[in-house]
C-alpha cells in the first residue's frame, strides 16, 4: 500500500482552492454588452398626395367661324398662337391611383375675322376675338411609376369672346363681349425629377358653343351674326410641391 505524504495532501488541496477561487472571481467579472444591431434606413416613399402651384406654355389652336343672316361670311380660321399661364391644384393618392382638382388659366389670343361680299352689307365685316382660357378639372391619374404619372381630366372651361361688327369703313358700329362657359378634355403625363419639383406635358380641348348678336340698321335693316370656337391646347409646365418626396 502506498502512503501519501501530508505535504502532497497540503499541496493538492491549495490548488483546488486557487483554482476555485480564480473560477469564482471570473464569474463575477461584468460582461460587455452586445453591439446594437444597425438602425434601419428607410427610402423615402414618394406620394403625389398634396397641393402645387406652377406655370406653363405652349400653343393653341382652333376653329373661329362666323356667319351672318345676309350675304357670305362664313368661315374659319385654325392658325398656331401662343399660350402660358399658371396653375394652382391639389392631389391625393390611394394605391397607385390619384385623384386631383386644378384650376389653369392661360393667356391664349387668337382671332378671326370675314367680310361681307354680296347682298346690303356688302363690305361690312365682323371680327371673332378670344383673350384668355380658363381650364377647372378633375384630374384621374396613375402612377405607372412612383415618380411618373399618367392621367386624364375633364371638366368646366371659360373664355373671353368678343364678336364685334364693322361698317367698310372699318368702324366699330356693334359688339359683343362675353364670357363663354364651356366643357374640357384632356390628358398628360408628369413626372418628379426633384424632392419638390415635377414637370408635365399635355393636350387639352375645349369648346364654348357659340356668341351671336343683332345689328338693326335703319337703312340696311337687321342682321344676325354669330361667331363660334373651339381650342386645342399642347402645354409644357412646371410643379412646385412644397411637401417634397413623401408628402
Amino acid at each position: 500500500m502506498q502512503i501519501l505524504s501530508v505535504s502532497s495532501l497540503t499541496a493538492g488541496t491549495l490548488l483546488a482552492a486557487s483554482l476555485t477561487a480564480v473560477t469564482a472571481s471570473a464569474a463575477d467579472l461584468p460582461r460587455r454588452a452586445p453591439a446594437p444591431a444597425p438602425a434601419a434606413v428607410y427610402a423615402p416613399v414618394s406620394s403625389w398626395t398634396g397641393c402645387y402651384l406652377g406655370g406653363n406654355v405652349g400653343a393653341a389652336w382652333g376653329s373661329r367661324e362666323i356667319s351672318t343672316s345676309v350675304g357670305t361670311i362664313s368661315g374659319s380660321s385654325d392658325s398656331a398662337r401662343f399660350a402660358g399661364g399658371g396653375q394652382i391644384g391639389c392631389d391625393y393618392q390611394a394605391g397607385a391611383w390619384v385623384f386631383g382638382i386644378r384650376n389653369m388659366f392661360d393667356v391664349a389670343d387668337a382671332n378671326a375675322s370675314r367680310t361681307i361680299q354680296t347682298g346690303p352689307y356688302t363690305g361690312f365685316s365682323a371680327e371673332l376675338k378670344n383673350n384668355w382660357l380658363d381650364l377647372l378639372t378633375g384630374p384621374i391619374g396613375y402612377a405607372a411609376q412612383p415618380n411618373w404619372l399618367l392621367y386624364f381630366q375633364g371638366g368646366a372651361a371659360w373664355r373671353k369672346n368678343e364678336l364685334t361688327f364693322f361698317n367698310p369703313g372699318g368702324a366699330n358700329v356693334f359688339d359683343t363681349n362675353r364670357t363663354r362657359t364651356g366643357w374640357t378634355v384632356g390628358v398628360g403625363t408628369e413626372w418628379k425629377f426633384a424632392p419638390n419639383w415635377s414637370a408635365f406635358v399635355e393636350y387639352n380641348h375645349a369648346d364654348f358653343g357659340t356668341t351671336s348678336g343683332t345689328f338693326n340698321s335703319p337703312v340696311l335693316g337687321p342682321i344676325a351674326f354669330s361667331g363660334r370656337s373651339d381650342v386645342d391646347v399642347v402645354l409644357f409646365g412646371l410643379n412646385w410641391r412644397p411637401g417634397g418626396w413623401g408628402y
